[in-house]
């Protein structure tokens, strides 16, 4: 079983900072009336997490608005969507008009490795780093993808970036 101060080290440092911080963006969304929200993710679970305890990591939101978790605050709040992203992350977000198919793959532009990425419904979400904007795009080089767009969000904890500061161009690869 996990030593006690272990525990409590973790409550301490980890678990009650996170919590209070959380906290207070969750009010904040609430009184900018925003039903779309993004929070900070805990970044700290596999440091706290001992064999004996419960897996911690289960009790905090996660990227994917489905899991209980999200589901959960999202209701005790009032929101209609709670996803988790890091700090200095950006949450992209594509509308997209393919009928129900995804032929969409994310790329790291330089090296076009695949990346991964999640889809529901007619959207594509993918998270990354802030200073990574236009290296990590959507390949729409074939098949039209491109003009299959219906619109973009590019947004950050406690904001979105604004069409001016950030175009369709940045999020995908056409050509």
């Amino acid at each position: 079983m996990a030593d006690f101060h272990q525990v409590h080290y973790g409550q301490i440092n980890y678990i009650i900072p996170y919590k209070n911080k959380v906290t207070k963006q969750y009010e904040e969304a609430v009184q900018r009336g925003e039903k779309d929200v993004l929070v900070s993710k805990f970044e700290y679970a596999n440091w706290i997490h001992q064999e004996d305890w419960i897996n911690i990591a289960n009790f905090f939101p996660e990227f994917n608005y489905h899991m209980p978790v999200n589901a959960l605050i999202s209701n005790y709040y009032g929101f209609d969507r709670l996803t988790a992203i890091g700090d200095v992350d950006y949450l992209i977000e594509l509308e997209v008009d393919t009928e129900g198919i995804n032929n969409y793959t994310l790329i790291d532009k330089t090296t076009e490795t695949e990346i991964q990425h999640m889809e529901y419904d007619n959207h594509i979400r993918y998270c990354i780093p802030q200073d990574q904007l236009g290296k990590y795009v959507l390949d729409c080089r074939e098949n039209g993808l491109a003009d299959k767009i219906l619109d973009f969000k590019v947004k950050y904890i406690g904001g979105e970036l604004s069409k001016e500061e950030v175009s369709i161009n940045d999020l995908i690869i056409s050509e």
